[in-house]
């Protein structure tokens, strides 16, 4: 009986994550914000899966960046990120990221126009959804250099069974903003 309590919180503290407010809005200056979305072919996958308990996991994704606007004329329209990430993680968060992401970028009629390099680092998330572990960092060479990203997902596969049987991929979108 304990153990299904134990799920039950688990899943009740990851609905009420769903529904929590926003953080906050940032005095730094936004240089570009994008849509961010996984692919039907590649889901963000954690290895090993993502459980109840905290444990090292590596997260892998390959992230479609669309509908960019920027506050000046970077002329970015579009992107696709791959990511590599660690971290310390569970169903209630992930702490110690440590990780490389590389975006190429696109413009206006779909040409490739530059890439960036990404270090995923943040020190702590706290979420329903470990999969933001890819989206908080900063740009450390190329298009934006010096920028500071930040990120949200929502899951658009379930999460419910994060606490009993582990969670190995997900699916989401959300939006990546990069700051002056």
């Amino acid at each position: 009986m304990p153990v299904l309590k134990r799920a039950a919180a688990a899943t009740a503290a990851a609905a009420a994550m769903l529904t929590a407010a926003p953080a906050a809005a940032t005095s730094q200056e936004t240089l570009l914000t994008c849509q961010v979305a996984t692919t039907a072919e590649r889901p963000i996958t954690f290895n090993p899966p993502v459980r109840f308990l905290p444990h090292t996991v590596t997260a892998q994704a390959g992230l479609a960046l669309t509908g960019c606007t920027a506050s000046s004329g970077t002329g970015i329209r579009s992107g696709v990120m791959t990511v590599r990430s660690t971290g310390r993680a569970s169903c209630a968060g992930v702490q110690d990221i440590r990780g490389k992401g590389t975006i190429t970028w696109y413009g206006a009629d779909g040409r490739k126009i530059g890439t960036s390099t990404l270090r995923p680092s943040v020190e702590k998330l706290t979420g329903y959804n470990p999969g933001d572990m890819l989206l908080s960092g900063r740009v450390t060479k190329g298009r934006l250099a010096g920028s500071k990203v930040t990120g949200t997902a929502t899951p658009t596969s379930t999460v419910s069974t994060c606490a009993t049987k582990g969670l190995a991929t997900i699916h989401g979108k959300g939006t990546i903003t990069f700051l002056a």
